[in-house]
C-alpha cells in the first residue's frame, strides 16, 4: 500500500505529494493497522529513493557532482583567519 502511494506521488505536483504523516494515517484508517509511526517514516526514507530509481526518474549526478559528494571539499582544514576580530 505505501509503495502504491509512493508511486502515485511521481507523477503529483511537489506541493499535492503525500506527507509521511498521511502516509502513516491511510493503512490505519482504511485496514487499521497497527503500526508505529516511526516504521512508517523510515520505511518511506528508504524506500522512496528506490522508487525514484526503478520509475527511471531519479535525478542524474555529473562526475562534477560525485567527487565533490564523495569528499571533494576540504573543509575545517585549518583556523578561519579573518573571521572574527578580537
Amino acid at each position: 500500500m505505501i509503495d502504491e502511494i509512493l508511486r502515485a506521488d511521481l507523477d503529483a505536483p511537489r506541493k499535492q505529494r503525500h506527507t509521511v504523516a498521511r502516509i502513516f494515517h491511510r493503512p490505519v484508517e482504511a485496514h487499521g493497522a497497527d503500526v508505529a509511526y516511526g516504521v512508517v517514516r523510515y520505511y518511506v526514507a528508504a524506500r522512496k529513493p528506490q522508487i525514484l530509481v526503478e520509475s527511471g526518474k531519479a535525478p542524474r549526478i555529473s562526475q562534477g557532482q560525485r567527487s565533490a559528494a564523495s569528499g571533494g571539499a576540504d573543509l575545517g582544514a585549518g583556523p578561519a583567519e579573518g573571521l572574527y576580530e578580537r
